[in-house]
């Protein structure tokens, strides 16, 4: 049931914009972090929000939306050039600026609208406080632990930190299904926004450590799709830097968009720009990988196979040689010699029919001896932790790292014992 004293929205909005206008009459100083910062083309007007500062990882207790119209954009950089200031508006930067507080009572819209800038203002923002715990987790050398572990050239076992059923794992797993190698991957999902986001995501580390997959993982990979500078601080972690330096395989980071940079892309391996892009990283060294086994294998084949044929003709051109010698001799002696040809042509037709086998069976053996499938045959490739083959027990000592490299996949040992044969 509804009374004569009953406010319509509009007339609701109404009083609150009275309120308003009577509380702030007059442009006020305000400081904030510029965050989601765009500019509408056509009109030359700017709108982003601006957000109270925070230390990394922890988001910002409040935001406002501001517009700043072409007109005053144009008056406040020629003030600022006066002053020998250049005006400019950059996402993750503090700023502190003159607003007017507007009130749409249409929609409810509450919007502070850019009057002023001051150029002398240095604040402290979001960024600056990352390019300091980046500094202070350089001198400690956390940055650069993970970095020193060497990345397989077949980096088929991957574990994964994301979130279960993102834009991220799809676009992840779907790059790698769609290259064609054996890839496994082995998720472990986190919270990727939120205050949750450091814990979580430490957490799937060392659930992947736990698991019973951990020793077999060649490469993890960290990633979550883009967001806002507020949405991505959550990373900016010293937590997650620290897990990732004690962590026993090299680390992916592929957190947001190409423009966007956090804490775990400099503590990590290897730093991608996309979820995307760093499934392509790992396709594309299994793809280097195949390359060279294919060439190798095709130099082989290439090298013997002019051989073989070449020693097939000479074995033919000797027998012909032969035949033509023998019926040239004087004729009382034809008919013994026409038996010593015949058992000669004979022995050199089976003679041939022999080397004929035998070149075959060289053939096949070339063709076993491919790299691949010597491989698949059940055969491993030991190297050092350079990547050099090892050929015999005298290249390595015990308790130096091995890497195996078999079908499918490849193994990390360490050399306990070593046994002369």
């Amino acid at each position: 049931m509804t009374g004569s004293s009953d406010l319509t929205v509009l007339q609701l909005n109404q009083s609150v914009k009275t309120v308003l206008q009577s509380a702030y009459p007059e442009p006020v100083w305000i400081r904030g972090v510029i965050t989601g910062l765009r500019r509408v083309s056509g009109r030359g007007h700017t709108y982003f929000q601006l957000a109270d500062p925070s230390d990394p990882g922890e988001q910002s207790p409040a935001v406002a939306d501001c517009a700043l119209f072409a007109g005053d954009r144009s008056r406040i950089s020629l003030e600022a050039g006066r002053k020998g200031k250049l005006f400019q508006l950059e996402n993750d930067t503090e700023v502190r600026i003159r607003v007017s507080i507007s009130f749409w009572d249409r929609s409810g819209r509450f919007q502070l609208i850019i009057k002023g800038f001051d150029a002398e203002f240095a604040g402290d923002s979001a960024a600056i406080h990352l390019q300091r715990l980046i500094a202070y987790l350089k001198d400690e050398g956390v940055l650069y632990e993970n970095g020193t572990l060497p990345l397989t050239e077949i980096p088929l076992r991957i574990g994964l930190v994301t979130s279960k059923g993102s834009a991220a794992e799809r676009d992840f797993v779907k790059t790698l299904d769609e290259s064609g190698y054996p890839f496994q991957v082995y998720a472990a999902y986190a919270s990727m926004q939120g205050s949750s986001t450091s814990d979580s995501v430490c957490n799937s580390f060392n659930r992947l450590m736990l698991s019973g997959t951990s020793e077999g993982l060649d490469a993890v990979v960290l990633t979550r799709g883009g967001g806002s500078a507020t949405d991505l601080a959550w990373f900016n972690d010293e937590k997650i830097a620290r897990t990732i330096a004690q962590l026993p395989w090299p680390v992916v980071s592929g957190i947001g968009h190409e423009v966007d940079t956090t804490l775990p892309d400099h503590a990590a391996h290897t730093r991608a720009k996309t979820p995307t892009h760093a499934a392509s990283l790992l396709v594309d060294m299994v793809a280097r990988f195949d390359d060279r086994v294919s060439s190798l294998s095709n130099a082989l084949v290439s090298s013997v196979s002019p051989r073989i044929r070449l020693e097939k003709l000479t074995l033919k051109n000797i027998g012909n040689n032969l035949t033509l010698h023998l019926a040239s001799l004087p004729s009382r002696k034809r008919e013994v010699l026409q038996k010593l040809a015949s058992k000669l042509n004979f022995s050199v037709t089976t003679k041939l029919h022999e080397l004929d086998s035998c070149i075959s069976e060289m053939e096949k053996q070339v063709e076993m001896r491919d790299p691949g499938k010597m491989l698949k045959l059940g055969w491993a490739v030991v190297r050092d932790i350079q990547g050099i083959p090892l050929r015999t027990i005298d290249a390595v000592d015990t308790g130096q790292t091995v890497n195996i490299s078999m079908d499918k996949g490849s193994l990390k040992a360490i050399v306990k014992e070593k046994i002369n044969d």
